[in-house]
């Protein structure tokens, strides 16, 4: 018979040794017990498979395999979500850290208080930067779902952050990553969880994303350079969002993707003002120019 459990905890490994043994020790300690924590090494060179074994000889809740050849980072993410036997899942990538022994507790109290949400989400917060990570909002609460995918192509940016900042239900995940995506791996799948359900929300900074050049997300950024493009094309072919597109939104994927792609995105770009209109767009644009630095100025002071 196979052992459910409340949560897999899963952590993709590539070359990870500088901070996997503080990753896996942030994983041990937490006071939330009922989880199993799966590792699935893509074929690491480096002392990472040692550290691993020492882990598992540890703690008995700990799989881990190597994989047969080297998956790339989305693939092997979808490795991990096959063998979770979790109702719920947390990815915790071999660079990042949770920053609290109750962080699995608080995200999982967040998704069992609100049985509409499909995915949860702790506050941003950055490791080995000077820059500041987005601030969604000052306070907890259960955000509506598709509203929020509209929110993150108003503003062009991932307002839920990286993988290690999550924790979602594995019975809205069971498609998988998409794996036509690498550097927008996360945000597509927080989209699909987001068009099934609602964004729970705390706001606290449970986890901690690292930053440095060989980060495993980071080394996503060899991904097609017009991945942002289909991207946005997929989602705005779905008719709920193109009813659900605000004046904001459309300005921001029109304003970006004619600076990023010019005449490529055309098709697309010329789509979105025919819903638009021109006198809505200059006014938009107008906006954009105004309030660009006060924004800026109020995430500064907010993040402080």
């Amino acid at each position: 018979m196979v052992a459910f459990v409340k949560v897999s905890v899963l952590v993709p490994v590539f070359n990870g040794e500088a901070h996997l043994h503080e990753c896996l020790e942030s994983i041990l300690i937490q006071d939330f017990r009922d989880l199993e924590i799966l590792i699935s090494d893509d074929g690491s060179t480096d002392r990472s498979l040692e550290i691993v074994e020492n882990f598992a000889a540890r703690d008995s809740r700990i799989r881990w395999w190597k994989n047969p050849r080297n998956l790339g980072l989305t693939a092997n993410s979808n490795a991990c979500l096959k063998a979770a036997r979790g109702e719920y899942v947390k990815f915790v990538h071999q660079d990042d850290k949770l920053l609290s022994p109750a962080a699995i507790k608080r995200m999982v109290a967040a998704l069992d208080a609100n049985p509409q949400a499909s995915l949860a989400g702790s506050r941003q917060h950055l490791t080995g930067t000077h820059s500041r990570a987005t601030l969604f909002s000052k306070t907890s609460g259960c955000f509506d779902g598709r509203n929020m995918i509209v929110r993150c192509f108003e503003q062009n940016t991932n307002l839920i952050g990286q993988p290690t900042l999550t924790l979602f239900r594995s019975s809205n995940a069971q498609r998988g990553f998409n794996e036509q995506f690498t550097g927008h791996m996360d945000c597509e799948m927080w989209f699909h969880l987001l068009e099934q359900g609602d964004f729970a929300y705390v706001a606290e900074p449970l986890a901690t994303w690292r930053v440095h050049q060989n980060h495993q997300t980071a080394r996503t950024g060899n991904s097609p350079n017009d991945e942002h493009l289909r991207f946005v094309q997929d989602w705005y072919a779905k008719p709920w969002l193109r009813d659900l597109a605000t004046d904001r939104m459309l300005f921001s994927q029109i304003y970006y993707l004619r600076k990023k792609y010019g005449d490529s995105a055309s098709p697309l770009t010329s789509a979105m003002m025919a819903q638009l209109s021109p006198s809505h767009y200059r006014w938009q644009w107008l906006k954009h120019k105004i309030c660009r630095p006060f924004q800026q100025l109020g995430r500064q002071l907010a993040n402080q």
